[in-house]
């Protein structure tokens, strides 16, 4: 028996030496063979107030297997006061599907669960939510709607469901795959007994039992392995007693796992890749030891920081260039996956993440991204903004506006450490450049090209009036200083003065950004 299917059995022993299986089922046993089946079809819930525990148990009445397959899903979408889990959504993941049967017996109770919810957030106790077959799959969507808005000082609540038939299809897997939610389940299932369909995916944690030993498993592609066999019995009622006084009975002799090999070492090769995705928030502070690194390169750059590297692109004369070249590289392969990670987060779940990484993120933006431009424009290139950008960059600029961060600059303040405010602003000089260029050979259609000299005149005054314009702009030899020499000669000595024009004319531009500047 390999080291990984070692674990999954030690694992499994582990969660049966603790005693809330047992005082689970022995709860959802009571419940059930107090209510009269039928006659009574609908969810009942029972509280059980412990020392240490505050156990809920949802009971269910019997599904039945010929339920109408049009109706086996539930496809969730909307407003909040239309659909109570649109927490969980994702850009990408704009809804999802859940098992039917269980969430009109979620939604039938609902003023019941709206009680039961605003009881429980007052509980200092850990709570436990369980049921059986579809009891356990309404704990389940419960659990969900609960641990939205339970305190995150306190412990989530646990749920454990017994042959319960799974709730959520592959788009509600993909969203609770990156979730702390899913960490709130655990399911436990004889492995006789398949509780898959093809509509419906597992999430959270499963304990699937066999004749005599278990085995823990989070990895869905093995659950789905262990338990997608022929048998479409999901819901029928199983006493699972019988099932764990099994597996608690000392063995007179030594036994073995019976699991394929293949379906263990498939599980060992998706843990390992998981481990090779980083932690971004660990990782977070040795990339802004690069980004330290990279602002250094910055100060030193006599023609300014975009042009030196745009320059050195072509020809690199020092090593410095070329490790700035693999920084930039590492810091984009970084924030691209911190974004991509971001998104598949729910909704609320987003803001841990994103705040930690904001300001970095911010930063980062305007440090790398002009390289990024840079690299554009040398192989010949147009339209960043348009069509060349990264969406990485377009998401980190979109949450930072969204938190409606006001800086603060005031007029006596050095100017001469700031990044560019706008991360786009070397793609408009190159746009612009571009312009004047083409003003030079072509005869048609000048007022058009004119036009957007004037537009990018009046964006690069507007961040000059608000100082959010790095000052090595000005220096002599940057791109910004060549295209303003070609826009002088082609506006002529007899052009109406604008701000920008008047600022750069007298050479305010020349102590733009100092300690003492007054403009």
């Amino acid at each position: 028996m390999d080291s990984s299917s070692l674990k999954c059995l030690e694992f499994g022993k582990l969660v049966l030496k603790s005693d809330l299986l047992p005082n689970s089922w022995s709860k959802i046993s009571e419940v059930y063979e107090s209510t009269n089946r039928n006659q009574d079809s609908s969810l009942k819930i029972k509280i059980y107030p412990e020392t240490k525990y505050t156990t809920v148990v949802f009971d269910a009445p019997l599904l039945r297997t010929n339920y109408p397959s049009d109706s086996a899903s539930t496809t969730l979408s909307g407003t909040p006061d239309q659909n109570p889990f649109h927490f969980l959504y994702l850009e990408k993941i704009p809804s999802f599907s859940i098992h039917a049967p269980a969430y009109q017996l979620f939604d039938s109770a609902k003023n019941d669960l709206i009680h039961l919810k605003s009881e429980l957030l007052k509980s200092k106790k850990q709570v436990i939510l369980t049921g059986a077959a579809l009891g356990g799959s309404v704990a389940s969507l419960f659990t969900l709607w609960l641990v939205d808005t339970v305190d995150p000082k306190l412990r989530r609540p646990l749920c454990i469901a017994f042959g319960s038939p799974l709730i959520g299809d592959a788009s509600l897997q993909q969203i609770l795959e990156n979730s702390l939610r899913n960490s709130c389940f655990l399911h436990v299932a004889d492995a006789a007994q398949t509780l898959l369909t093809q509509a419906f995916k597992p999430f959270g944690t499963f304990l699937i039992c066999f004749d005599s030993q278990c085995i823990c498993i989070d990895d869905p592609e093995t659950v789905t392995e262990l338990l997608g066999g022929a048998n479409t019995d999901e819901v029928v009622w199983r006493d699972y007693s019988e099932v764990l006084g099994r597996l608690v009975q000392p063995l007179a002799v030594e036994t073995r796992l019976i699991v394929d090999d293949g379906i263990i070492n498939r599980m060992a090769d998706r843990a390992a890749n998981k481990k090779l995705r980083f932690d971004p928030l660990i990782k977070l502070n040795h990339m802004k030891i690069e980004m330290m690194h990279l602002e250094k390169y910055k100060k030193k750059s006599t023609m300014g920081y975009y042009d030196r590297f745009k320059t050195n692109m072509k020809s690199p004369d020092s090593i410095v260039d070329v490790v700035t070249e693999k920084r930039k590289k590492e810091l984009n392969d970084y924030w691209i996956s911190l974004v991509k990670e971001v998104e598949k987060m729910p909704q609320s779940e987003k803001s841990l993440l994103k705040t930690r990484s904001l300001f970095a993120g911010h930063n980062y933006r305007r440090l790398v991204e002009p390289l990024d431009i840079a690299e554009y424009y040398l192989r010949g290139k147009r339209e960043y903004r348009t069509t060349g950008r990264s969406r990485h960059y377009e998401m980190l600029e979109k949450w930072f506006k969204a938190e409606n961060i006001k800086p603060t600059r005031w007029e006596g303040r050095d100017l001469s450490d700031l990044l560019t405010f706008d991360s786009c602003f070397w793609a408009d000089v190159e746009e612009a450049m571009l312009v004047n260029n083409a003003l030079r050979t072509q005869l048609v259609g000048r007022e058009v090209l004119f036009e957007k000299l004037m537009k990018f005149e009046e964006y690069v005054w507007k961040m000059i009036e608000k100082r959010e314009v790095s000052p090595e702009i000005f220096l002599e030899g940057s791109s910004f200083m060549k295209w303003w020499k070609e826009y002088k000669e082609i506006k002529g000595l007899h052009a109406p003065p604008t701000h920008f024009t008047e600022f750069m004319n007298n050479n305010k531009h020349e102590s733009y950004g100092k300690p003492a500047d007054k403009e």
